[in-house]
């Protein structure tokens, strides 16, 4: 259900520990590691490639020396790159240094002259490893850019040379550009940074047989989700009825923003929630009883917009803010909404902005409340951050200070409750359409509404919605995609 991220200094006590109980060698290790990468790469070698491949003078490196032997052993046409951008070498990069030595791969010591790459070539990039701690310089710099200024592909051993592993880069960094990198047994915490989409434009994780035992043991609190959080999906015995799965109320719409509350009302439906209330200004009536017949529409005094919320009977759950707006009358209305509320409640959108311009308000929101903001509406939260390290850092913090769990939207979306992060693993632009999120803010409602947990049906909301635009983009482009295809794809 979640895959474990590490930090660089736990991914080097994994493999200190994995050598001390299998009983191998360091060199072993990487032997075993390069063989694998070797494999998988292989499928995505053409063998009229010319294959370059530029080693660094440590651990990264040695994996590089190893894999461009056994691309010569099977027949590739490769020769290596060596950049020497330290005295101070490895002791297993010194050893597959003299075995690749042995063999008549042509050695290159890189010294800044080396010719241009054209798209004939493939560069396999093996300066840097996980174990960088400072930027790229000297010499090492050059190749890099040297790289990145080639027509070449570019494949990367573990990390993009120059990448830090769990934290951001400066911008002025240099940084090799991969168009797919292999990682070793698990993706990096800095993978799923926007900032380093260049860098990182795919990658496939290669798995070398790292301890398991080792990594269970291993704490982490950042946590990448995969397919298996389905299986949190309740069973649905035969002889339930509407009742057994709730009631879903959802506040929101304004004159001209019918729209938001319509798709919202539709999802929670679609994903199951036993009944759907919507509550919306008086000139949404007749478009939700006429658009969406399965929702029952309470209106308030309202004309054109929410002035009042003003509510008979309690609801299994209650998601808020699309297309609300932002209008004087509507803030007092959600203000003296909000005071009332006990139970975890689906904030988003408008009332985020509500929230963001009332700061007293943060106080009343109910604990394990989810909110949903896209990226400048967290910003209108808690102010600008520096890089996407800064933002984490952020988003942790304001969940933990207000007891809430918080979803920022985006490629490989956040979700923490302060604690613990969880990236969610699907990155697909299909998404990135006016609706969108309103679908979300629905979906997670109609969770709510079934009994799951907050943070269940905020896991499992966030991928199912993700995970309609992978299912869209298998057949289609994903520019034609709009909000009400991710509702029939549920």
């Amino acid at each position: 259900m979640f895959q474990k991220l590490f930090t660089a200094k736990q991914i080097k006590q994994i493999d200190l520990e994995t050598i001390h109980e299998q009983q191998i060698s360091s060199d072993a290790l990487m032997e075993r590691a390069a063989t694998r990468l070797f494999k998988q790469m292989q499928k995505n070698i053409s063998p009229k490639q010319k294959i370059v491949v530029f080693c660094g003078v440590g651990n990264n490196g040695g994996d590089g020396l190893v894999l461009a032997r056994l691309l010569y052993q099977n027949n590739y046409d490769v020769k290596c790159v060596l950049v020497p951008f330290s005295k101070n070498t490895s002791a297993d990069f010194n050893m597959n240094l003299h075995r690749l030595m042995s063999l008549d791969v042509p050695l290159i010591i890189f010294d800044n002259y080396l010719k241009p790459f054209s798209k004939k070539h493939l560069i396999i990039d093996a300066v840097f490893g996980t174990g960088l701690s400072r930027p790229a310089s000297g010499l090492a710099q050059k190749a890099i850019k040297l790289i990145n200024q080639s027509k070449a592909k570019v494949y990367s051993v573990d990390m993009p040379s120059g990448l830090y592993a769990d934290k951001s880069n400066d911008i002025k960094d240099t940084i090799v550009e991969a168009n797919m990198v292999y990682t070793f047994q698990f993706p990096k915490i800095s993978f799923f940074y926007p900032e380093n989409a260049l860098f990182v434009q795919d990658f496939e994780v290669v798995d070398i047989g790292l301890s398991k035992k080792v990594i269970k043991k291993m704490p982490s609190k950042v946590l990448l989700v995969n397919s298996k959080v389905k299986k949190m999906l309740h069973n649905r015995g035969k002889f339930a009825y509407k009742n057994s799965f709730g009631h879903a109320l959802i506040i929101g719409g304004s004159y001209g923003m019918t729209g938001a509350s319509m798709l919202a009302s539709k999802a929670a439906l679609r994903i199951g929630a036993g009944l759907v209330t919507a509550y919306v200004p008086q000139s949404a009536y007749s478009i939700l009883q006429t658009a969406i017949p399965e929702v029952m529409v309470l209106t308030g005094k309202g004309k054109k917009k929410i002035t009042k919320i003003k509510l008979s009977k309690s609801y299994d759950a209650i998601g808020l803010g699309m297309g609300m707006g932002t209008h004087q009358k509507t803030v007092k209305a959600f203000a003296k909404f909000l005071k009332k509320q006990q139970k975890p409640i689906v904030i988003d959108a408008d009332a985020l902005n509500i929230l963001a311009q009332n700061r007293h308000l943060l106080k009343y929101i109910p604990k394990n409340s989810i909110l949903t903001p896209h990226l400048g509406e967290f910003k209108r939260l808690v102010g600008a951050w520096q890089n996407d390290t800064e933002k984490q850092e952020k988003l942790q913090a304001f969940a933990k200070s207000h007891n809430v769990i918080v979803v920022l939207k985006g490629a490989y979306t956040l979700m923490t409750d302060g604690e613990f992060t969880y990236i969610n693993p699907i990155a697909n632009s299909a998404l990135a359409t006016a609706g969108s999120g309103d679908v979300l803010t629905g979906i997670i409602t109609g969770l709510l509404a079934q009994q799951y947990q907050p943070m269940e049906a905020t896991l499992l909301g966030v991928y199912l919605h993700a995970e309609t635009a992978e299912k869209y983009t298998k057949k289609k482009q994903p520019y034609t995609m709009i909000a009400s295809d991710i509702i029939d794809l549920l």
